[in-house]
């Protein structure tokens, strides 16, 4: 601040400050204006102005109403000419880095004269010379681009006010679409690359998803292929399986006929009799076993066995297994072995049926293809669980015999496999044994695994958890029931067969039991419920017959309102042989099931069982 001025109503200086004495009047005449007097009544107004002199320095004034008294107190601030020029080159400056070719004509005006421009031949000049700036001063509106006309080119301009200065800026046009082609060049070089990329990208997308749908399609081809691979192998298997059947159940059969004629033609010879009696025997077993075979693996096949849950004893089923083995063996000079280990539970509780069933199945193999005069090593030994109440039984059967060869070994599990399909009448069998031996072990929880060497022999390791019976004693005394006779028993017998009613007949007769035939289900119940208590000793029931079948006869006669009907044991003695029937048979509520062909012995030692 350079001095203070305070004035009266009528404005007069009542008092003055000032740096510059020679300012002092100039500065009073110029407050003694109407237009800054009349602030005098007004204190919450403020007046504020800048003049310039003559010399190019210019002062700045700024006045409000007096508090004391009527009238106003004024402050100045006083730049000399040689700042102002000062500050005007620092604008100057400001526009020194613009070119005039590429950036325009920039002109910063005061009071119409250029006080800053990028183009030094304007400065100092007054506005009103310059074309472009009138041209440009004709338009009201500051804030957006126009275009001029400059003598016989054209440009482009805008005009801005900044307080006391005007900004003027324009630019050929010329200047301004110099770049267009250049742009609009660009701009299609662009968008072609974008097109070429976005195509490239939509090319590669549609050729990886075609080959991605090719590959699925070849996929999709080689699986058709294998399938129709396997069903044309299958359909293969099946033929020869059907084939091979034809020609095992047709070779007992076709014995079985020709011995009975012999046997009729040797009426007179019994030794003759007897041989064909032994053959027969022979050949209705072989027959039973190839029909056992079909009928498990085609159980096995559809997931449709049933595993017992019995309490049973390994030492008798094995011993059971070896007495048919050691006589098969015995024909061919065989030797057996049993190497003998510790075994501590042998009473144990699982599927003793399927576990006979497959050590048959293993041993018979070690006898049907050995040597004549081979050996078979077995042996059965106990390995502990860590599950309580759990153990696993390890059998080892090792033969001497021909071996397999290392192709057949891959596929020696498959169903039909047979590698000495030209040496039938030496190997007999119909290639299900071992198909059914893996899918039982592997359904009782076990494993089987083998080794074998062509012409040294083979070796079957079968791994099976089992749980351990609680119960042993009872299971001991259950194992050594000695065989009594049926003698002198009352039997009610209901079959609808001719053929199997007289077997059974002449079976318990021989034995000395008598018997009291039924033809179906519904005459069994007639005849039981017609009968006095305890006439009745036991009960021999077929399944499937004619009115009235053997379940639902069993559940009648258990309902009926007498003392001996729900104590007298009901035996099934049917073709129905799979487990499942057994269980069924349970349900129904009879004691046991035996499968048909029924063992005389078999037969006698059941009934025996239950009625002593």
């Amino acid at each position: 601040m350079d001095g203070i001025i305070v004035l009266d109503a009528e404005g007069k200086t009542d008092c003055e400050y000032s740096t510059d004495e020679s300012l002092t009047s100039e500065i009073t005449e110029y407050l003694q204006k109407d237009i800054i007097m009349d602030f005098t009544g007004y204190e919450e107004r403020t007046y504020s102005e800048r003049f310039n002199r003559k010399d190019g320095s210019h002062i700045d004034i700024a006045a409000c109403a007096r508090k004391d008294a009527p009238g106003i107190v004024a402050v100045y601030y006083y730049t000399s000419p040689e700042f102002v020029r000062n500050y005007t080159l620092t604008i100057q400056d400001l526009l020194n880095g613009y070119s005039v070719q590429k950036d325009g004509t920039i002109i910063v005006a005061d009071d119409g004269i250029v006080v800053a421009s990028n183009d030094e031949s304007l400065l100092g000049q007054n506005t009103a010379d310059n074309e472009v700036v009138q041209a440009m001063k004709k338009h009201t509106d500051s804030r957006h681009i126009y275009h001029l006309k400059n003598g016989r080119t054209g440009c482009y301009g805008i005009m801005l006010k900044q307080r006391d200065y005007y900004i003027y800026a324009y630019l050929p046009d010329t200047e301004v679409f110099h770049n267009l082609p250049l742009s609009v060049i660009s701009v299609i070089f662009l968008y072609f690359l974008m097109f070429s990329i976005f195509w490239f990208w939509t090319y590669r997308t549609n050729q990886a998803h075609q080959k991605q749908e090719q590959e699925k399609d070849e996929k999709y081809k080689a699986e058709l292929l294998i399938s129709a691979k396997k069903a044309e192998a299958a359909n293969e298997a099946k033929t020869e399986f059907l084939q091979r059947m034809s020609h095992d159940i047709r070779t007992p059969i076709n014995g079985i006929c020709g011995l009975i004629n012999m046997a009729d033609h040797y009426a007179d010879d019994m030794e003759k009799q007897k041989e064909c009696r032994t053959k027969v025997k022979e050949a209705s077993n072989l027959l039973l076993e190839l029909v056992n075979e079909v009928l498990d693996m085609s159980k096995l096949e559809a997931d449709e066995v049933v595993l017992e849950e019995i309490p049973f004893n390994l030492s008798r089923i094995s011993e059971e297994v070896l007495v048919v083995i050691e006589q098969i063996a015995a024909e061919q000079n065989i030797r057996i072995v049993w190497e003998k280990k510790d075994i501590t539970h042998r009473a144990l509780i699982g599927s003793p049926g399927h576990v006979k069933r497959v050590m048959m199945n293993i041993l018979s193999n070690a006898v049907k293809y050995n040597r004549e005069n081979g050996q078979i090593y077995i042996s059965c030994m106990e390995i502990p669980s860590e599950q309580p109440g759990m153990t696993t039984m390890e059998f080892v059967c090792r033969d001497t015999g021909i071996g397999m060869t290392e192709e057949f070994q891959k596929c020696v599990f498959e169903p039909f496999a047979q590698e000495h399909s030209g040496s039938r009448a030496k190997f007999a069998g119909t290639g299900l044994g071992m198909s059914i031996s893996r899918k039982l072990v592997e359904k009782m929880g076990g494993t089987i695994t083998f080794e074998s060497e062509k012409g040294i022999g083979t070796t079957f390791v079968i791994r099976v958890p089992f749980k351990i019976d609680p119960d042993t004693d009872k299971c001991e005394e259950q194992t050594d029931v000695s065989e009594k006779s049926i003698r002198g028993l009352h039997i009610l017998l209901a079959e609808d067969n001719k053929l199997n009613m007289e077997i059974a007949e002449f079976v318990l007769q021989n034995e000395g039991a008598d018997v009291t035939k039924a033809w179906d289900g519904q005459e069994a119940v007639e005849l039981f419920r017609k009968s006095e208590p305890g006439e009745y000793d036991v009960i021999l029931m077929d399944i499937m017959m004619p009115v009235m079948n053997g379940y639902e006869a069993t559940k009648r006669i258990r309902s009926l309102n007498r003392e001996d009907a729900k104590a007298i044991p009901i035996i099934a003695m049917t073709a129905n042989a799979f487990t499942e029937d057994r269980i069924r048979a349970k349900e129904a509520g009879m004691n046991e099931h035996i499968a048909k062909p029924a063992d005389a012995k078999l037969l006698v030692k059941v009934i025996h069982k239950f009625v002593d």
